[in-house]
């Protein structure tokens, strides 16, 4: 357990170091405040790409494998940048392709950290909602510590040397993965078959289990919603009013710190209550929670919702891992990891285009609005899915090759 919730560390670690030097590196060596967007852009369509294949990739290779690999692939996609400054000279061609190659290897790296879960859960003998929750509370930790520390390096050295700490981040990840025992995660030996029925497998899993699909939904919709609420909604809400960014902060943090708490009360007592409580609980709540949120209140009543949005929608990722481990066969499992991933990585920039539009044409107030009106919608559609009924069976799915 040690070494899998370390080498997961290490890499959301080194993600969120190179996602404070690469900006800066980006705009030292282009002068050009838009490369960024270009380069985000130009990355898009290989992240879902890899999302996707690189789901096949892990069932036919094996997880652990995979996880080693695209770590190492990682760590050679950004050292090389710093090198290429060095006997090239980086332009914004060079960050275009090395984004690009990064993307491929980190999504499906990620994707296979995901799939080592059960495995690692059944070999330390602990149950899969203990650990999906510490898991899930250590990259909400990571995620907060990580900009902190990739800012404290940036201090130390300059955007490229920094670089390299995030290679070592990575390929101390590979390491980790690799010291775990090598029956876990192994490929399961099957029939050679050209990659769309890899993929038709992935959907004949997703079709076959109403669980499933109702899980991929909600968490596509969380995405859809939280992500111009956070990206968008705020940071305007904080604008109009004369606020600043350094009000913004808080909210979010509140929202993180919330979330971890969430995370660990999941983590002690989620096998304990029945899944449909805790899915049921979670969505209700989360309706006020967001409806208190998007109605802007006073500054400290938004912290304090951001807070309670966090706690009470906490144990929802963390649930949404152990249904979906415990429904997809093994020999599927990178596969429809992978799609859903896909799913997820597609949510986000129809989220955030759609809330900019209606924030433009609309007003942050009547966004808010809306936003909870969809959330809430959204939330009794799920809880009216025939696969609310099934959530309780402990089940591992057929072979569906």
């Amino acid at each position: 357990m040690v070494l899998f919730l370390g080498a997961e560390t290490l890499s959301l670690l080194g993600n969120s170091i190179a996602g404070m030097a690469l900006p800066w590196l980006l705009l030292t060596r282009t002068g050009d405040a838009a490369a960024a967007g270009v380069v985000t852009a130009a990355t898009g369509i290989p992240m879902l790409v890899a999302a996707i294949a690189g789901g096949v990739v892990i069932d036919r290779i094996g997880r652990r494998r995979i996880s080693v690999g695209a770590d190492l692939a990682s760590a050679a996609c950004v050292a090389a940048l710093p090198v290429v400054d060095v006997v090239f000279g980086l332009d914004i061609g060079w960050f275009i392709a090395l984004g690009i190659a990064g993307a491929i290897f980190d999504i499906p790296g990620m994707t296979a950290r995901e799939t080592l879960l059960p495995d690692v859960a059944k070999a330390t003998g602990m149950t899969l909602e203990r650990l999906s929750g510490l898991r899930q509370a250590m990259v909400g930790t990571t995620l907060i510590a990580g900009p902190a520390l990739g800012a404290l390096v940036l201090t130390w050295l300059d955007s490229a040397t920094a670089l390299w700490v995030t290679a070592a981040t990575s390929a101390a990840a590979a390491l980790l993965t690799w010291l775990l025992p090598a029956t876990l995660g192994t490929a399961t030996p099957s029939e050679k078959q050209h990659w769309t029925k890899d993929l038709k497998v992935a959907a004949t899993v997703l079709r076959s289990e109403p669980v499933l699909i109702m899980l991929t939904a909600l968490a596509a919709a969380s995405v859809l919603v939280m992500a111009p609420l956070q990206m968008l909604l705020l940071p305007a809400h904080f604008i109009a009013t004369g606020g600043s960014a350094g009000q913004l902060g808080p909210v979010i943090m509140a929202s993180a710190l919330g979330m971890i708490g969430g995370n660990l009360v999941y983590a002690a007592v989620g096998a304990r209550l029945s899944r449909r409580g805790w899915l049921t609980a979670s969505l209700v709540a989360s309706v006020g929670a967001i409806a208190w949120l998007a109605a802007l209140p006073g500054y400290w009543w938004l912290v304090a919702a951001s807070a309670v949005l966090g706690v009470v929608s906490g144990p929802m990722q963390p649930l949404m891992v152990v249904l979906t481990s415990e429904r997809v066969p093994e020999d599927a499992r990178g596969r429809v990891f992978g799609v859903q991933n896909a799913a997820l990585l597609s949510a986000t920039p129809v989220g955030t285009f759609a809330g900019g539009w209606l924030i433009s044409g609309l007003g942050v107030h009547t966004t808010g609005t809306l936003i909870t009106v969809v959330w809430a919608v959204l939330a009794v559609g799920v809880l009216l899915l025939p696969g609310m009924r099934r959530m309780e069976e402990v089940r591992v799915g057929a072979d569906h090759r």
